[in-house]
């Protein structure tokens, strides 16, 4: 049994350091390639801080466990708001205003509104996907073509804005990030899937705990360096652009694979409490309020009271109507 949670364990530690190489290695090669500073923020580093969601739903929708991959999509999500951000918020207030935030929040909160209406009715289908991977595609040309109003150095990541290394550096980063990312989905994904038939308990419940958290140390870590630095404004708008490619990205390539039914516990439970975090930091954008420390213990709060909820519905089988103590 402890091998499957070291399969679990070095599969997330091979998804977070070779999603990192990937980003720096395709990073360099673009810039040496001549591509731009602000499309390399946009484009590579977007899609590589999603790249362990986006392998972990390939591989486990592949092997017969879509549940997983959903829990892991919905899971992570539900992390990046209530960790992602409340963590960072107890070292120093994260700041709601920057550039392209709002826009990069409302097309995520619709982004949302759309799982959350599509997946319970019409489940994922291969339209659903299509759709989904098309939007993204055209909010990603759209920021390139129409960027946000103020400084454009805000806009290149951490990533971009150092000099690029060698081109043998480069390379072996690349080729660390592409052997690296599928070796960890496969570790991570045989170590969930043995997890759950181990303790006989729903693969949505490993998606929606170990792999979301596991996914999201990308996100955490990085959230963590940015509070330290005092760059407090960055971290909602990182936040932002990994929940949107987890959706349409991560969830618009397994749709592909479809259809796949929604568990109905989903809908019992889980997209109240993502619909709830996304409604949150909407709001918070919307009227441009610092998430200070309270805030940040409430979120976290929050997270244990979610992680009680999957206990409850998940674990005890129970509803809502039910005692929860």
């Amino acid at each position: 049994m402890l091998i499957y949670f070291l399969m679990l364990i070095a599969g997330l530690v091979f998804l977070v350091l070779a999603g990192d190489f990937l980003v720096r290695g395709a990073v360099a090669a673009a810039l040496k390639l001549g591509v731009s500073r602000i499309l390399a923020s946009v484009v590579i580093v977007g899609f590589g801080t999603s790249a362990p969601e986006m392998l972990v739903a390939i591989e486990a929708t592949l092997d017969g466990s879509p549940g997983l991959a959903m829990g892991n999509i919905v899971g992570s999500n539900i992390a990046n708001v209530l960790l992602v951000l409340g963590v960072p918020a107890l070292i120093y207030p994260l700041s709601t205003v920057g550039v392209g935030l709002t826009r990069s929040v409302i097309i995520t909160m619709l982004a949302t509104l759309a799982w959350l209406i599509l997946t319970p009715t019409t489940g994922l289908t291969t339209l659903v996907g299509i759709c989904f991977i098309g939007f993204l595609v055209v909010y990603v040309v759209g920021s390139l073509l129409v960027p946000p109003g103020g400084n454009a150095d805000e806009l290149i990541a951490d990533e971009v804005a150092a000099p690029p290394p060698g081109w043998l550096k480069t390379a072996f980063f690349i080729v660390l990030g592409i052997v690296g990312l599928p070796l960890g989905s496969h570790l991570a994904i045989t170590g969930a899937i043995a997890i759950s038939n181990e303790f006989n308990i729903q693969s949505e419940l490993v998606g929606l705990t170990l792999l979301a958290v596991g996914t999201s140390l990308p996100e955490l870590s990085a959230s963590l360096a940015a509070a330290f630095r005092r760059e407090e404004d960055v971290v909602l708008g990182n936040v932002a652009g990994s929940m949107m490619f987890n959706i349409l990205g991560a969830g618009g390539i397994i749709a592909l694979f479809g259809p796949l039914a929604l568990p109905p516990v989903f809908g019992e439970f889980d997209h109240w409490f993502m619909a709830l975090t996304m409604l949150f930091v909407l709001v918070y954008v919307l009227i441009r309020k610092p998430i200070g420390r309270l805030t940040g213990i409430l979120l976290l709060v929050a997270y244990a009271v979610y992680l009680y909820g999957l206990y409850h519905f998940y674990v005890l089988g129970l509803g809502w109507s039910d005692p929860w103590i």
